[in-house]
Parts: C-alpha cells; sequence; structure tokens
C-alpha cells in the first residue's frame, strides 16, 4: 500500500515527502521553488520550520489514527 500526502503541489508519496524534507534539512540555504505550506520560493531552512510547526500542530489536535482515518 502506497500511503500519499497532499502539499501544495498536489500528492506525493510518502517516500518521496521525506526524500525532500532529509534533502532540505541537509540544505538548509538552497532555495527551492515552493515549501510545504506555500506555493512561494523557500528555503531549506523555511521548510523545515514548515515541517516541524506542522508536527507540533498535528501533535497539539490530540486526534488517533483511527480518527484520523489511517
Amino acid at each position: 500500500m502506497i500511503r500519499y500526502v497532499t502539499t501544495v503541489n498536489g500528492q506525493v508519496s510518502l517516500k518521496q515527502y521525506v526524500a525532500g524534507v532529509k534533502y532540505a534539512k541537509s540544505h538548509p540555504q538552497a532555495i527551492f521553488k515552493s515549501g510545504l505550506t506555500c506555493w512561494w520560493s523557500c528555503s531549506g531552512a523555511d521548510i523545515m520550520r514548515q515541517f516541524r510547526a506542522g508536527m507540533h500542530d498535528r501533535i497539539s489536535q490530540g486526534l488517533s489514527y483511527s480518527v484520523r482515518g489511517l
């Protein structure tokens, strides 16, 4: 089964998403075409901030996997 993540540019596989986040983390000064939550260009450091904000948001919601439908 393939899991998909919805980004501002559409859906990507979870494997591609993780690879992209790891690449952005290892290249914080690089400029990317779009971020995780925005369509304008962002640096790798900005993408990591967006990733962490999304992670903390999901933790704070306190929803179990069964409620999210995963």
